[in-house]
Protein backbone atom coordinates (compact mmCIF):
# COMPACT_ATOMS: atom_id res chain seq x y z
CA UNK A 1 0.00 0.00 0.00
CA UNK A 2 0.93 3.70 -0.67
CA UNK A 3 0.14 6.98 0.62
CA UNK A 4 -1.30 9.42 -1.13
CA UNK A 5 -0.83 13.20 -0.31
CA UNK A 6 -3.60 15.61 -2.14
CA UNK A 7 -2.77 19.10 -1.24
CA UNK A 8 -5.30 22.38 -1.01
CA UNK A 9 -3.37 23.91 -3.86
CA UNK A 10 -3.88 20.54 -6.03
CA UNK A 11 -7.34 20.79 -5.10
CA UNK A 12 -8.27 24.22 -6.14
CA UNK A 13 -6.03 23.52 -9.12
CA UNK A 14 -8.32 20.59 -9.94
CA UNK A 15 -11.67 22.39 -9.80
CA UNK A 16 -10.13 25.21 -11.60
CA UNK A 17 -9.34 23.33 -13.99
CA UNK A 18 -12.69 21.37 -14.50
CA UNK A 19 -14.22 24.90 -14.89
CA UNK A 20 -12.12 26.05 -17.63
CA UNK A 21 -11.99 22.60 -19.53
CA UNK A 22 -15.61 23.13 -19.85
CA UNK A 23 -15.55 26.54 -21.14
CA UNK A 24 -13.14 25.01 -23.77
CA UNK A 25 -14.81 21.47 -24.63
CA UNK A 26 -14.38 22.56 -28.08
CA UNK A 27 -11.34 23.19 -28.25
CA UNK A 28 -9.08 20.44 -26.42
CA UNK A 29 -11.01 17.14 -26.57
CA UNK A 30 -11.18 15.08 -23.21
CA UNK A 31 -8.87 11.99 -23.52
CA UNK A 32 -11.63 8.87 -24.80
CA UNK A 33 -10.52 6.86 -21.63
CA UNK A 34 -11.28 9.43 -18.98
CA UNK A 35 -15.03 9.90 -21.65
CA UNK A 36 -15.60 6.08 -21.20
CA UNK A 37 -14.59 5.20 -17.87
CA UNK A 38 -14.63 8.55 -15.21
CA UNK A 39 -13.88 5.90 -12.17
CA UNK A 40 -16.29 6.57 -8.70
CA UNK A 41 -16.39 8.04 -5.63
CA UNK A 42 -18.15 6.93 -2.46
CA UNK A 43 -18.08 8.28 1.05
CA UNK A 44 -19.94 7.34 4.26
CA UNK A 45 -20.84 9.20 8.04
CA UNK A 46 -22.32 7.28 10.66
CA UNK A 47 -25.33 8.62 12.12
CA UNK A 48 -23.97 11.12 14.88
CA UNK A 49 -24.83 11.14 18.40
CA UNK A 50 -23.31 14.64 20.73
CA UNK A 51 -23.76 15.44 24.51
CA UNK A 52 -24.51 19.00 25.33
CA UNK A 53 -23.09 21.93 24.86
CA UNK A 54 -20.39 21.67 28.19
CA UNK A 55 -19.79 18.19 26.89
CA UNK A 56 -16.47 17.09 24.84
CA UNK A 57 -16.59 16.96 21.06
CA UNK A 58 -17.14 13.87 19.90
CA UNK A 59 -14.42 12.52 16.92
CA UNK A 60 -16.39 10.99 13.57
CA UNK A 61 -14.45 9.65 10.38
CA UNK A 62 -16.24 10.34 7.12
CA UNK A 63 -14.84 7.99 4.83
CA UNK A 64 -13.71 8.71 1.09
CA UNK A 65 -13.38 5.73 -1.10
CA UNK A 66 -12.17 6.42 -4.67
CA UNK A 67 -11.57 4.06 -7.93
CA UNK A 68 -10.37 5.66 -11.21
CA UNK A 69 -11.28 9.04 -10.41
CA UNK A 70 -9.33 12.53 -11.10
CA UNK A 71 -9.38 14.74 -7.83
CA UNK A 72 -12.03 12.67 -5.56
CA UNK A 73 -13.36 14.89 -3.22
CA UNK A 74 -16.59 15.33 -1.03
CA UNK A 75 -18.39 18.70 0.00
CA UNK A 76 -20.08 18.97 3.28
CA UNK A 77 -23.75 21.24 3.40
CA UNK A 78 -23.51 22.33 7.44
CA UNK A 79 -26.93 24.28 6.76
CA UNK A 80 -29.24 21.80 8.56
CA UNK A 81 -26.77 21.54 11.53
CA UNK A 82 -28.07 25.24 12.46
CA UNK A 83 -28.49 25.49 16.27
CA UNK A 84 -27.84 21.96 17.04
CA UNK A 85 -24.43 21.07 16.27
CA UNK A 86 -20.97 22.37 15.36
CA UNK A 87 -18.44 20.96 13.08
CA UNK A 88 -14.97 21.43 13.01
CA UNK A 89 -12.63 19.65 9.74
CA UNK A 90 -8.89 19.31 9.30
CA UNK A 91 -6.67 22.10 7.45
CA UNK A 92 -6.52 20.32 4.32
CA UNK A 93 -10.49 20.64 3.70
CA UNK A 94 -11.59 24.42 2.48
CA UNK A 95 -14.38 26.12 4.21
CA UNK A 96 -16.88 28.15 1.96
CA UNK A 97 -19.64 29.82 4.08
CA UNK A 98 -21.51 26.71 5.32
CA UNK A 99 -19.94 24.45 2.58
CA UNK A 100 -16.55 22.44 3.22
CA UNK A 101 -15.14 20.38 0.47
CA UNK A 102 -11.97 17.69 1.52
CA UNK A 103 -9.99 16.02 -1.09
CA UNK A 104 -8.53 12.56 -0.87
CA UNK A 105 -7.29 12.86 2.75
CA UNK A 106 -3.25 12.68 2.66
CA UNK A 107 -3.21 9.46 4.67
CA UNK A 108 -5.29 7.77 2.28
CA UNK A 109 -4.61 4.88 1.51
CA UNK A 110 -4.36 3.05 -1.92
CA UNK A 111 -5.14 -1.37 -1.87
CA UNK A 112 -5.52 -2.64 -5.46
CA UNK A 113 -6.13 0.41 -7.03
CA UNK A 114 -8.77 1.34 -4.43
CA UNK A 115 -8.11 4.86 -2.49
CA UNK A 116 -9.57 4.86 0.40
CA UNK A 117 -9.31 7.61 3.45
CA UNK A 118 -11.03 9.37 6.36
CA UNK A 119 -11.46 12.51 7.22
CA UNK A 120 -12.10 13.21 11.31
CA UNK A 121 -14.86 15.84 11.45
CA UNK A 122 -15.01 16.76 15.65
CA UNK A 123 -18.67 17.52 16.55
CA UNK A 124 -20.49 19.59 19.41
CA UNK A 125 -23.28 20.61 19.96
CA UNK A 126 -24.46 24.03 19.28
CA UNK A 127 -24.93 26.99 22.62
CA UNK A 128 -27.98 26.23 23.59
CA UNK A 129 -28.86 23.27 22.24
CA UNK A 130 -31.15 20.76 24.21
CA UNK A 131 -31.78 17.51 24.83
CA UNK A 132 -33.30 15.65 21.85
CA UNK A 133 -32.72 18.40 18.97
CA UNK A 134 -31.79 17.26 15.70
CA UNK A 135 -30.30 18.33 12.75
CA UNK A 136 -28.94 16.87 9.05
CA UNK A 137 -25.68 17.19 7.22
CA UNK A 138 -25.69 16.58 3.51
CA UNK A 139 -22.35 15.26 1.67
CA UNK A 140 -21.49 15.05 -1.64
CA UNK A 141 -19.33 12.55 -3.02
CA UNK A 142 -18.20 13.60 -6.47
CA UNK A 143 -14.92 13.41 -8.95
CA UNK A 144 -13.85 15.94 -12.03
CA UNK A 145 -15.91 13.49 -14.57
CA UNK A 146 -18.14 11.51 -12.21
CA UNK A 147 -21.75 11.43 -11.43
CA UNK A 148 -22.38 13.37 -7.41
CA UNK A 149 -23.55 11.37 -5.26
CA UNK A 150 -25.41 12.84 -2.54
CA UNK A 151 -26.42 11.16 1.39
CA UNK A 152 -27.65 12.65 4.49
CA UNK A 153 -26.49 12.18 8.29
CA UNK A 154 -28.56 12.65 11.17
CA UNK A 155 -26.91 14.81 14.34
CA UNK A 156 -28.53 14.37 17.55
CA UNK A 157 -28.44 15.86 20.92
CA UNK A 158 -28.55 13.73 23.69
CA UNK A 159 -27.66 15.35 27.20
CA UNK A 160 -26.82 13.13 30.21
CA UNK A 161 -24.02 10.94 31.44
CA UNK A 162 -22.32 8.89 28.45
CA UNK A 163 -19.68 6.55 29.58
CA UNK A 164 -17.48 5.30 27.49
CA UNK A 165 -14.40 2.35 27.57
CA UNK A 166 -11.26 3.16 25.97
CA UNK A 167 -9.01 0.40 26.10
CA UNK A 168 -8.41 -1.19 22.48
CA UNK A 169 -5.10 -3.38 22.54
CA UNK A 170 -3.41 -6.12 20.92
CA UNK A 171 -0.67 -7.84 22.32
CA UNK A 172 1.68 -10.52 21.14
CA UNK A 173 4.60 -12.70 22.16
CA UNK A 174 2.76 -13.79 25.40
CA UNK A 175 3.77 -17.25 27.01
CA UNK A 176 2.23 -19.66 29.70
CA UNK A 177 3.33 -18.45 33.00
CA UNK A 178 3.27 -14.56 32.03
CA UNK A 179 2.05 -11.73 34.36
CA UNK A 180 -0.02 -9.95 31.78
CA UNK A 181 -0.71 -6.01 33.28
CA UNK A 182 -4.19 -5.16 31.11
CA UNK A 183 -5.63 -1.83 31.12
CA UNK A 184 -8.23 -0.48 32.24
CA UNK A 185 -9.85 3.21 30.94
CA UNK A 186 -12.81 4.99 30.99
CA UNK A 187 -13.85 8.98 30.02
CA UNK A 188 -17.01 10.20 30.51
CA UNK A 189 -17.78 11.82 27.12
CA UNK A 190 -21.66 13.30 28.46
CA UNK A 191 -22.72 16.57 29.88
CA UNK A 192 -23.01 15.34 33.17
CA UNK A 193 -20.94 13.49 36.07
CA UNK A 194 -21.34 9.74 36.87
CA UNK A 195 -21.47 8.92 40.17
CA UNK A 196 -20.30 5.25 40.55
CA UNK A 197 -20.29 3.00 38.06
CA UNK A 198 -20.01 -1.11 37.31
CA UNK A 199 -17.40 -2.61 35.51
CA UNK A 200 -17.80 -6.21 33.56
CA UNK A 201 -14.74 -8.06 32.66
CA UNK A 202 -14.12 -11.53 30.89
CA UNK A 203 -11.50 -13.84 30.65
CA UNK A 204 -11.17 -16.38 28.39
CA UNK A 205 -10.34 -19.97 29.79
CA UNK A 206 -6.40 -20.37 31.09
CA UNK A 207 -6.99 -16.77 32.04
CA UNK A 208 -6.61 -15.77 35.65
CA UNK A 209 -7.15 -12.03 36.97
CA UNK A 210 -6.19 -10.76 40.14
CA UNK A 211 -9.06 -10.35 43.05
CA UNK A 212 -10.49 -7.18 44.49
CA UNK A 213 -12.65 -7.10 47.57
CA UNK A 214 -15.19 -4.65 45.44
CA UNK A 215 -15.38 -7.59 42.60
CA UNK A 216 -17.25 -10.69 42.26
CA UNK A 217 -16.05 -13.78 40.52
CA UNK A 218 -17.98 -16.51 38.28
CA UNK A 219 -17.04 -19.33 35.42
CA UNK A 220 -19.51 -19.57 32.12
CA UNK A 221 -20.39 -22.28 30.24
CA UNK A 222 -17.67 -21.93 28.23
CA UNK A 223 -15.30 -21.69 31.01
CA UNK A 224 -14.49 -17.70 30.95
CA UNK A 225 -14.04 -15.77 34.64
CA UNK A 226 -16.53 -13.33 34.75
CA UNK A 227 -15.46 -10.21 37.08
CA UNK A 228 -18.04 -7.79 37.96
CA UNK A 229 -16.78 -4.57 40.48
CA UNK A 230 -18.64 -2.02 41.74
CA UNK A 231 -16.81 1.01 41.46
CA UNK A 232 -17.31 4.08 43.83
CA UNK A 233 -16.35 7.82 42.86
CA UNK A 234 -17.72 10.89 40.80
CA UNK A 235 -16.51 10.57 37.01
CA UNK A 236 -16.64 13.90 35.82
CA UNK A 237 -17.36 15.48 32.25
CA UNK A 238 -14.16 14.82 30.16
CA UNK A 239 -11.92 13.15 32.74
CA UNK A 240 -10.22 9.92 31.81
CA UNK A 241 -9.94 7.64 34.76
CA UNK A 242 -7.44 4.58 34.79
CA UNK A 243 -6.75 1.44 37.37
CA UNK A 244 -3.28 3.02 37.53
CA UNK A 245 -1.50 -0.29 37.97
CA UNK A 246 -3.36 -2.20 35.84
CA UNK A 247 -5.24 -5.12 36.27
CA UNK A 248 -2.97 -8.40 36.83
CA UNK A 249 -3.75 -11.58 34.95
CA UNK A 250 -1.45 -15.08 35.08
CA UNK A 251 -1.23 -16.27 31.80
CA UNK A 252 -2.23 -20.57 33.19
CA UNK A 253 -1.22 -23.55 31.75
CA UNK A 254 -5.00 -24.02 30.09
CA UNK A 255 -4.15 -20.92 27.71
CA UNK A 256 -4.12 -21.51 24.12
CA UNK A 257 -4.67 -19.75 20.80
CA UNK A 258 -6.07 -15.89 20.76
CA UNK A 259 -7.66 -14.48 23.48
CA UNK A 260 -9.90 -11.53 23.90
CA UNK A 261 -10.32 -10.34 27.29
CA UNK A 262 -13.45 -7.75 27.34
CA UNK A 263 -14.70 -4.81 29.63
CA UNK A 264 -18.11 -3.14 29.76
CA UNK A 265 -18.79 -0.12 31.67
CA UNK A 266 -22.08 1.49 32.53
CA UNK A 267 -23.52 3.67 34.96
CA UNK A 268 -24.37 1.91 38.60
CA UNK A 269 -27.37 3.49 38.52
CA UNK A 270 -28.64 2.29 35.11
CA UNK A 271 -26.75 -0.66 35.41
CA UNK A 272 -28.48 -4.20 33.00
CA UNK A 273 -28.93 -7.45 34.43
CA UNK A 274 -26.03 -9.31 35.74
CA UNK A 275 -24.14 -11.51 33.43
CA UNK A 276 -26.81 -14.92 33.42
CA UNK A 277 -25.98 -18.09 33.44
CA UNK A 278 -23.18 -17.26 36.30
CA UNK A 279 -22.85 -17.23 40.08
CA UNK A 280 -21.02 -14.69 41.14
CA UNK A 281 -19.17 -15.18 44.56
CA UNK A 282 -16.81 -12.69 46.28
CA UNK A 283 -12.87 -13.56 46.64
CA UNK A 284 -10.35 -12.73 50.01
CA UNK A 285 -9.09 -9.52 48.77
CA UNK A 286 -6.62 -6.76 50.18
CA UNK A 287 -7.00 -4.45 48.07
CA UNK A 288 -9.71 -2.78 45.80
CA UNK A 289 -10.46 -1.79 42.11
CA UNK A 290 -9.98 2.06 41.80
CA UNK A 291 -10.22 4.08 38.87
CA UNK A 292 -8.39 7.25 39.30
CA UNK A 293 -8.31 10.79 36.79
CA UNK A 294 -5.29 10.98 34.79
CA UNK A 295 -4.35 13.91 33.10
CA UNK A 296 -6.62 17.16 31.91
CA UNK A 297 -10.35 16.68 31.17
CA UNK A 298 -10.30 15.63 27.48
CA UNK A 299 -11.49 18.76 25.09
CA UNK A 300 -12.24 16.06 22.56
CA UNK A 301 -13.24 12.36 22.88
CA UNK A 302 -11.36 10.98 20.19
CA UNK A 303 -12.02 8.62 16.64
CA UNK A 304 -12.52 4.86 17.14
CA UNK A 305 -13.75 5.78 21.12
CA UNK A 306 -17.42 4.93 20.66
CA UNK A 307 -18.88 2.79 22.56
CA UNK A 308 -19.36 1.12 26.16
CA UNK A 309 -17.15 -1.81 25.60
CA UNK A 310 -13.37 -2.04 25.18
CA UNK A 311 -10.86 -5.10 25.08
CA UNK A 312 -7.17 -6.90 25.07
CA UNK A 313 -6.51 -9.04 22.24
CA UNK A 314 -3.40 -11.89 23.11
CA UNK A 315 -2.40 -13.21 19.64
CA UNK A 316 -1.26 -17.01 19.26
CA UNK A 317 -0.07 -17.92 22.97
CA UNK A 318 1.51 -21.33 22.42
CA UNK A 319 0.34 -23.18 25.53
CA UNK A 320 1.21 -27.35 25.18
CA UNK A 321 -1.88 -29.88 24.76
CA UNK A 322 -2.36 -33.36 23.43
CA UNK A 323 -5.01 -34.80 21.78
CA UNK A 324 -5.65 -37.98 21.62
CA UNK A 325 -7.75 -39.86 19.25
CA UNK A 326 -9.34 -42.80 21.11
CA UNK A 327 -10.00 -45.68 18.91
CA UNK A 328 -11.95 -49.50 19.37
CA UNK A 329 -11.60 -53.01 19.34
CA UNK A 330 -14.68 -55.37 19.23
CA UNK A 331 -15.72 -58.91 17.93
CA UNK A 332 -17.91 -60.43 16.61
CA UNK A 333 -19.51 -62.87 13.71
CA UNK A 334 -20.75 -62.05 10.26
CA UNK A 335 -24.29 -61.33 10.24
CA UNK A 336 -24.44 -59.30 13.60
CA UNK A 337 -24.61 -55.54 14.99
CA UNK A 338 -21.76 -54.35 17.12
CA UNK A 339 -21.54 -51.08 19.08
CA UNK A 340 -17.94 -48.65 18.76
CA UNK A 341 -17.60 -46.28 20.62
CA UNK A 342 -14.71 -43.66 18.94
CA UNK A 343 -13.82 -40.06 19.94
CA UNK A 344 -11.01 -38.01 21.53
CA UNK A 345 -9.23 -36.82 24.81
CA UNK A 346 -7.81 -34.17 25.58
CA UNK A 347 -4.56 -34.41 27.93
CA UNK A 348 -4.32 -31.28 28.61
CA UNK A 349 -3.11 -28.76 29.77
CA UNK A 350 -3.91 -26.53 26.95
CA UNK A 351 -7.60 -25.79 26.21
CA UNK A 352 -8.73 -25.37 22.17
CA UNK A 353 -10.86 -22.29 22.56
CA UNK A 354 -12.58 -20.90 20.01
CA UNK A 355 -14.83 -18.53 21.27
CA UNK A 356 -13.39 -15.91 19.60
CA UNK A 357 -14.51 -17.23 16.64
CA UNK A 358 -18.08 -18.59 17.24
CA UNK A 359 -16.86 -22.39 16.08
CA UNK A 360 -16.80 -25.45 18.14
CA UNK A 361 -13.49 -27.65 18.74
CA UNK A 362 -12.96 -31.19 19.49
CA UNK A 363 -14.99 -32.79 16.15
CA UNK A 364 -13.50 -35.68 14.82
CA UNK A 365 -13.54 -38.03 11.78
CA UNK A 366 -14.22 -41.70 12.15
CA UNK A 367 -13.94 -44.43 8.87
CA UNK A 368 -15.71 -47.56 10.12
CA UNK A 369 -13.58 -50.71 9.04
CA UNK A 370 -14.33 -52.20 5.74
CA UNK A 371 -16.24 -54.77 5.82
CA UNK A 372 -18.67 -53.12 8.00
CA UNK A 373 -22.02 -50.94 7.18
CA UNK A 374 -23.08 -48.22 9.90
CA UNK A 375 -27.04 -48.79 11.00
CA UNK A 376 -26.69 -46.80 13.30
CA UNK A 377 -25.28 -43.28 14.33
CA UNK A 378 -26.02 -40.57 16.92
CA UNK A 379 -27.55 -37.15 15.59
CA UNK A 380 -24.20 -35.43 16.37
CA UNK A 381 -22.70 -37.18 13.69
CA UNK A 382 -23.25 -37.48 9.57
CA UNK A 383 -21.81 -38.56 6.74
CA UNK A 384 -18.97 -35.72 5.64
CA UNK A 385 -19.15 -35.21 1.82
CA UNK A 386 -21.36 -37.11 -0.78
CA UNK A 387 -21.24 -40.93 -0.25
CA UNK A 388 -21.76 -41.95 -3.41
CA UNK A 389 -18.92 -39.85 -5.50
CA UNK A 390 -16.67 -41.17 -2.88
CA UNK A 391 -15.73 -43.60 -5.41
CA UNK A 392 -13.87 -46.79 -3.79
CA UNK A 393 -13.09 -44.36 -0.62
CA UNK A 394 -14.65 -45.76 2.68
CA UNK A 395 -17.38 -43.04 3.99
CA UNK A 396 -16.14 -40.55 6.39
CA UNK A 397 -18.66 -39.28 9.21
CA UNK A 398 -18.19 -35.94 10.83
CA UNK A 399 -18.94 -36.05 14.82
CA UNK A 400 -19.24 -32.38 16.63
CA UNK A 401 -17.16 -31.58 19.31
CA UNK A 402 -18.80 -30.82 22.53
CA UNK A 403 -18.63 -26.96 21.87
CA UNK A 404 -16.78 -23.85 21.81
CA UNK A 405 -14.01 -25.34 23.90
CA UNK A 406 -12.34 -28.14 24.75
CA UNK A 407 -11.47 -28.73 28.22
CA UNK A 408 -8.76 -30.56 29.09
CA UNK A 409 -9.14 -34.03 30.65
CA UNK A 410 -12.55 -34.34 28.59
CA UNK A 411 -12.94 -37.55 26.70
CA UNK A 412 -15.69 -37.10 23.58
CA UNK A 413 -17.21 -39.91 22.41
CA UNK A 414 -19.86 -40.82 19.90
CA UNK A 415 -21.38 -44.58 19.49
CA UNK A 416 -21.54 -46.32 16.33
CA UNK A 417 -23.88 -49.63 15.38
CA UNK A 418 -21.74 -51.44 12.78
CA UNK A 419 -23.06 -54.43 11.22
CA UNK A 420 -20.49 -56.74 10.19
CA UNK A 421 -21.01 -57.94 6.44
CA UNK A 422 -17.07 -59.94 6.52
CA UNK A 423 -14.20 -59.60 8.50
CA UNK A 424 -11.36 -59.61 6.13
CA UNK A 425 -11.89 -56.07 5.59
CA UNK A 426 -8.73 -53.45 6.72
CA UNK A 427 -9.38 -51.29 10.19
CA UNK A 428 -10.94 -48.28 10.20
CA UNK A 429 -9.74 -45.01 12.49
CA UNK A 430 -10.57 -42.06 14.12
CA UNK A 431 -8.74 -38.57 13.85
CA UNK A 432 -9.16 -34.98 15.12
CA UNK A 433 -11.12 -32.88 12.22
CA UNK A 434 -8.70 -30.25 11.47
CA UNK A 435 -6.05 -29.75 13.93
CA UNK A 436 -7.25 -26.24 16.13
CA UNK A 437 -5.67 -23.92 16.78
CA UNK A 438 -2.35 -26.08 15.74
CA UNK A 439 -0.72 -29.38 15.53
CA UNK A 440 -0.68 -30.29 19.28
CA UNK A 441 2.84 -31.68 20.54
CA UNK A 442 2.02 -35.03 19.95
CA UNK A 443 0.76 -35.54 16.68
CA UNK A 444 2.08 -39.45 16.38
CA UNK A 445 -1.36 -40.14 18.78
CA UNK A 446 -3.60 -38.23 16.84
CA UNK A 447 -4.87 -41.46 14.82
CA UNK A 448 -6.17 -44.66 16.33
CA UNK A 449 -7.64 -47.58 15.04
CA UNK A 450 -11.14 -49.04 14.68
CA UNK A 451 -11.02 -53.14 14.52
CA UNK A 452 -13.91 -55.54 14.01
CA UNK A 453 -12.73 -59.27 14.69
Amino acid sequence: MRSVHVTRGRLLRGLTALVVGTATVGVAAVPAMAQDDPGWVSAWLDEVTVSGPTAPGRTVQLTLTSTGATQPRVTVDLTGLAGVATAAFPDFCVTEGTSVTCPMPPTAVDEFGTLTGTVPVVFRAAPGATDGATGSLAYTALGEQTEPSTQQATITVRSGPDLLDLVDESVSGVAVGDSLPVPVAVVNAGDQPVVDLRLTLRFPVGLIPASYRNCRYGTDRVLATVVVCTVRGTFAPGQRHELRQKLTTTVGPATLGSKRISQFVEPLASAGPLPSGVKLKHREAEQGLRLRPVGKALDVIPAGVTGTGGQTHLRSVQGAFDVVAQGATVTGAVGETVRVTVGLRNEGPGVPDATNSGDGVGGFLFVPPAGTTVVGNPSSCWLNGDEESAGDAPATWYCNGPGSVFPAGLTHTAAFDLRIDSLSGTPGEVQPFGRYPRVDDNPGNDVAPVTVG
